[in-house]
């Protein structure tokens, strides 16, 4: 288990959801020098939502819609600067003719088998950028996917003493804290590659936790919150995925996260929870004596959230929210 140096304090940064964003996938890196950490991780959710065809057109341009807005792209130089947003955005942009985008209309595993080769290409240039730019600073980098990624992208992750795919494991943070991690998440609207059901999810929790050795000074890296909680607040959708409203007139608000994980959390009482999946949910609340944190997300403006950490024998020395 490291031990690093007989130091006191093990200095953390958390982060997850993602979804495809470069930038911010760089930042969560960055954010090692920046705060002084010894470990990083991120929590799951690495893929984004969706292909941007960029198509090419008899003028010799390229055109693009996305949200409304129709993109007319002249020279290669508006269209790699294009190609960059959408990027950082979280999206897969690809160039393509006409034909092609018949071909994808025709044929919908065309476009999943298209889906899964970019987002795998993605993380691999992702933990090659992670490797780049940890390699001989002692820093720790564990990576877990998300309930939204596919499991094609689970091929990129390679054996290595800095980048570690740490989902269904337990690893030990220093001589003090172990961490377990479960990427799964409850049922979700979208049937997404690693939805569960809460027994199946409670399952795999417990088979992890009771491996722990001393619980209640473990970290447990899930990346659904648990259920009813600050964390798991989210509008709640009809058939059609559509949030509803409220009587007041705004969105109907429910809890969504998991009722395994509440119920994991509140058996073991664990120093730390570390979460995600809701994004508008950034919050921090006890269960019991469990602090449980959902940093949030805004990748698509390319901005990293995510929480700064200082683990000591005494349990959490400091947690402070950062954006940037």
């Amino acid at each position: 288990m490291p031990i690093f140096g007989g130091k006191k304090k093990t200095k953390v940064f958390y982060t997850t959801d993602v979804h495809g964003s470069t930038v911010v996938f760089k930042k969560f890196i960055n954010a090692a020098k920046f705060y002084d950490v010894e470990v990083l991780i991120l929590g799951g959710d690495m893929v984004g939502k969706m292909i941007i065809p960029i198509v090419e057109q008899a003028s010799g341009h390229y055109g693009a819609n996305y949200l409304g807005k129709v993109y007319d792209i002249a020279s290669e130089d508006e269209l790699v600067k294009a190609e960059l947003n959408f990027e950082n955005s979280g999206l897969y942009p690809i160039r393509v003719t006409p034909e092609e985008v018949e071909q994808y209309k025709q044929d919908s595993s065309l476009v999943e088998k298209k889906f899964a080769e970019l987002a795998t290409a993605r993380v691999s240039r992702w933990l090659e950028i992670a490797e780049e730019r940890l390699r001989g600073t002692g820093v720790r980098c564990y990576i877990q996917p998300g309930n939204d990624d596919p499991y094609a992208i689970d091929e990129a992750f390679h054996q290595s003493d800095i980048i570690q795919n740490v989902d269904g494991t337990i690893v030990g943070l220093d001589e003090d804290h172990e961490m377990l991690s479960v990427g799964a998440a409850n049922q979700t609207p979208w049937n997404c590659p690693r939805d569960k059901t809460e027994t199946e999810l409670g399952g795999i929790i417990e088979e992890l936790a009771s491996q722990l050795k001393d619980p209640g000074q473990a970290i447990f890296n899930l990346h659904v919150p648990p259920y009813d909680t600050n964390l798991d607040q989210a509008p709640e959708l009809d058939g059609n995925l559509t949030p509803k409203l409220s009587l007041s007139g705004g969105f109907k608000i429910v809890p969504v996260g998991s009722k395994a994980v509440r119920q994991a959390i509140e058996k073991y009482q664990p120093m730390l929870g570390l979460h995600g999946h809701i994004h508008e949910s950034r919050s921090a609340q006890k269960i019991g004596r469990t602090m449980c944190i959902n940093p949030g997300s805004e990748y698509g403006e390319g901005v990293l959230r995510g929480v700064y950490i200082e683990l000591s024998k005494k349990g959490v020395e400091d947690q402070i929210f950062t954006q940037g």
